[in-house]
């Protein structure tokens, strides 16, 4: 019933837009990709972080997208914007989807596997006759101008299904504002579900920009509150008073809050160099009744999986300062310049989950690593991966498209970054030198200080007392038809504050662990005809873990050739991908006597894509 009214809503909307005296475009994309392993190899759809990479049965997957744009012009006050989506799937087990997914309920937010059409954005921009009001939009924000650490575009599956309303003005030329009011989706309150009181819960974000004629500063400030209608009304359908007597209305209170603030500019020197920077204050408060009844300031009934600080109540600081060039030698030299602390207690709901890289660093940060003993922050290393603007990053790194990359947050460390490009005439040289350490981290919850700190820490912040230095060094050109090019990563870190290892290790405990890891990579890429190229990664990848003073050591090498070849003509779109993997392990294991096992195997994985857009 529901996909024929969505039909039929189509074909009446279409059909009045024929009849209206309104401009209007029409867009669409079909997409279909595939992936084959036999291996832990990959990233894809249906790659379940918590199950493991050696979980196959979740690398095996066929799934087809179709997608449907409008974007009318309805008079010089109003546009509109309409986005439908739907996506099938073959379930985790390679079965075809049976299509019993609930396309409505909050589990798609996750989730690839939503059925028949659905309306992912809508947006209507209302330019009204105002004086300092520019543009009223109402439905799905795109676009924002607010800071990408507080308020972000929405990811393309199912986040940009939230809602709200955003006003954009100006009070001068150089002087503009941004309001928003965004309702929260289900999955966005106190430990993963918003409650009762849905149309009370609320994010509410503004920024103010002023643009000078060499330096631009924004303030940003956000508000997330989480309302629930109030246990001790008796008008309440969960009513637990005994004392209350009813008047018709239910009230509500606030169990939970979180906020931010953030000043942030840039200030050109010259054409070729500026200064960027930005100042962080972000914090949270629970109503302490609810949430704190023993009053020791931590969180009593806590989920380790929601994505907050355990502190009933904590504000931090956090910031990020950047020197930017561009040749300012006249000589094809440009280097770069960062310095970052995100402290561990920062927090943030609407920030960037991937559609914005926040920090310069090419992937490095081994802060993915969870109580499931998951090392995705390794994997960014190797392969290289954007920082964002949550602390729940390890579920961003589910259902990617052919050729995303992973992502990894920086919350809970700080670091320097040195970059540069150097262009000379037939050769470009990149590198990359980034040190890296923890904040007073102890797994997210609580300092070091606090008696009440447990050493547990939570799913996203375990405790850690990190340091590590990663660099790479690269060099591309051009001989002939051929583009040529070598890479070289390398990386050494120390964590101190691991604990007990996980389950399958449980009789080597230690409290430290060091890593060393490298990867050699040269590139060829060619040109083939007109519609293809081609592209060859052979890679060798070595890591070393230590544990304790030796206890247990594990060496894995690596040899990996990586192809995609790319066909593009006539508006048909063509991908295929393969890795092929040649592993060796060495483990070493010392309890009254050493020894040492050894494990070799290799494995495969094809991925292919196609997409029409029109």
């Amino acid at each position: 019933m529901t996909k024929r009214l969505v039909i039929i809503g189509l074909v009446l909307a279409l059909a009045s837009l024929a009849f209206a005296e309104l401009g209007f475009d029409v867009a669409g994309k079909l997409y279909n990709q595939m992936r084959w392993t036999n291996g832990a190899s990959g990233f894809g759809a249906h790659t379940n972080i918590w199950a493991g990479r050696d979980n196959e049965r979740f690398g095996n997957f066929v799934r087809s997208e179709a997608e449907f744009e409008i974007n009318a012009t309805v008079s010089k006050y109003v546009k509109v914007y309409m986005r439908m989506k739907t996506i099938f799937d073959s379930d985790d087990y390679g079965e075809p989807n049976d299509g019993s997914a609930n396309a409505s309920a909050w589990q798609t937010y996750w989730t690839d596997q939503t059925g028949w059409f659905k309306l992912r954005g809508f947006r209507i921009d209302f330019m009204p006759p105002f004086e300092y009001v520019d543009v009223i939009g109402l439905g799905t924000p795109m676009g924002l101008r607010f800071s990408k650490w507080f308020m972000a575009d929405r990811r393309y599956i199912d986040r940009d299904n939230a809602k709200g309303i955003y006003v954009q003005g100006h009070f001068s030329d150089q002087m503009k504002w941004n309001l928003i009011r965004m309702w929260q989706p289900d999955w966005q309150g106190y430990n993963w579900g918003t409650g009762s009181f849905h149309a009370e819960d609320a994010t509410w974000a503004f920024n103010l920009n002023n643009v000078l004629d060499n330096f631009t500063l924004d303030f940003d400030g956000v508000w997330y509150i989480d309302v629930e209608f109030d246990p001790e009304d008796y008008d309440n359908p969960n009513y637990s008073g005994e004392d209350d007597e009813p008047d018709g209305t239910m009230s509500g209170n606030w169990p939970y809050m979180a906020y931010g603030a953030a000043l942030s500019g840039s200030y050109d020197f010259t054409d070729a160099m500026g200064l960027d920077f930005n100042v962080m204050m972000t914090g949270q408060s629970f109503d302490t009744d609810l949430a704190d009844a023993d009053e020791d300031n931590i969180v009593d009934d806590w989920a380790d999986w929601w994505p907050s600080p355990k502190y009933a109540s904590v504000m931090t600081p956090s910031g990020v300062l950047s020197l930017l060039t561009t040749d300012p030698f006249d000589n094809g030299f440009s280097p770069n310049l960062q310095f970052f602390y995100i402290h561990h207690n920062y927090i943030s709901y609407w920030g960037s989950r991937r559609e914005h890289d926040l920090l310069m660093i090419d992937g490095g940060i081994d802060g993915i690593r969870n109580v499931y003993g998951d090392r995705l922050g390794l994997n960014t290393f190797l392969w290289g991966g954007d920082q964002i603007g949550v602390r729940h990053e390890f579920r961003d790194n589910d259902f990617l498209r052919l050729g995303e990359g992973l992502v990894e947050s920086p919350v809970g460390y700080w670091g320097g970054t040195f970059d540069f490009d150097f262009d000379l005439d037939t050769v470009t040289l990149m590198g990359q030198v980034n040190y890296l350490g923890a904040t007073d981290n102890t797994g997210g919850d609580v300092d070091k200080e606090d008696p009440n700190y447990d050493g547990e820490g939570d799913l996203y912040m375990t405790p850690r007392d990190f340091s590590g230095l990663v660099a790479n060094l690269g060099v591309k050109t051009k001989v002939s038809t051929f583009d040529l090019g070598l890479e070289f990563r390398y990386g050494m870190w120390q964590d101190n504050g691991i604990g007990e290892m996980e389950e399958s290790r449980e009789d080597y405990t230690a409290d430290d662990h060091s890593t060393n890891a490298m990867v050699i990579e040269p590139m060829l890429a060619k040109q083939l005809t007109s519609a293809m190229s081609m592209e060859l990664k052979p890679r060798y990848q070595t890591v070393k873990d230590e544990y304790g003073d030796g206890d247990y050591e594990s060496t894995t090498s690596d040899i990996v050739i990586s192809h995609k070849w790319v066909y593009n003509l006539g508006g048909f779109d063509f991908w295929l991908r393969g890795e092929h993997l040649f592993r060796t392990s060495e483990y070493t294991y010392e309890e009254e006597t050493r020894s040492t096992d050894e494990h070799d195997y290799s494995s495969h994985t094809l991925q292919a894509a196609w997409e029409v857009k029109f």
